[in-house]
């Protein structure tokens, strides 16, 4: 029982060493994905006309 337990502790402990480890990579991916978005985004907007609306036909 005491074996059991001891690698059961140890399973556990490596789990949560391996969980850390990969949350931290991916916020660190995360944050350079979104930094780099960010400062090469260039925001091209049509100009707005009045008549740029679509006309819907009424339903039958």
């Amino acid at each position: 029982m005491l074996t059991f337990l001891s690698i059961l502790a140890a399973l556990l402990v490596i789990n949560v060493l391996l969980l850390v480890f990969s949350v931290n990579g991916a916020m660190s991916n995360f944050k350079k994905t979104f930094r780099r978005i960010s400062e090469n985004t260039v925001i091209k907007l049509p100009p707005s006309t009045e008549h740029s609306e679509p006309k819907y036909k009424k339903a039958v």
